[in-house]
């Protein structure tokens, strides 16, 4: 008995050990301050990887980077800031012109643009707004002009399960295409 009591205070030790271990690691593998994409991160196929681990064939790239990135104009102004996971941009990233006016804010899932859209005129004006869908712009989209007025709506065509039906599974050569277009 006296063994058996021994044996599962160790195991309890090591198991300790171990939570410990893999909280440090996930801890020190997500960065909580922003890193600047263009002098900390290397873009490959999407992917942005820190250069603690670069090498030219990317098959050896394993170090991925986790957490918040900004991109800068050359003129030192802030161009585009949101989060990295798992080495693809993720949720929603706002973006500005070189002049510091907001120019777009948009969600990204696995480094491709996903759900709600909207674009800005530099004068703060909304150009646009709508969907996107794995990369692909998706229903309805309204574009504005300068002063804010709706002067268009078009609508994206999405792959229905009659359309999916016909063509092969992953391609759809209508899927992100104006579908219909009505000008005010």
């Amino acid at each position: 008995m006296v063994c058996l009591l021994d044996s599962m205070t160790e195991l309890e030790s090591e198991m300790r050990k171990l939570i410990f271990c893999l909280l440090l690691l996930l801890i020190a593998g997500c960065s909580s301050d922003p890193v600047n994409m263009d002098e900390v991160l290397y873009e490959r196929g999407g992917q942005y990887i820190t250069n603690d681990n670069f090498h030219s064939f990317f098959y050896f790239n394993q170090k991925v980077y986790n957490g918040p990135a900004y991109s800068l104009h050359r003129n030192g102004e802030k161009k585009e800031a949101g989060e990295v996971k798992n080495g693809f941009q993720t949720g929603v990233w706002n973006a500005w012109d070189d002049k510091g006016n907001k120019w777009f804010s948009g969600s990204y899932e696995h480094g491709r643009e996903h759900g709600k859209w909207v674009g800005y005129y530099a004068n703060g004006e909304k150009k646009y707004e709508g969907n996107y869908d794995t990369g692909l712009q998706d229903g309805k989209w309204t574009y504005y002009n300068k002063k804010g007025v709706k002067n268009m709506e078009e609508i994206y065509y999405s792959c229905t399960k009659e359309c999916a039906d016909s063509h092969y599974k992953h391609t759809c050569p209508r899927e992100g295409k104006v579908k219909e277009s009505i000008k005010f």
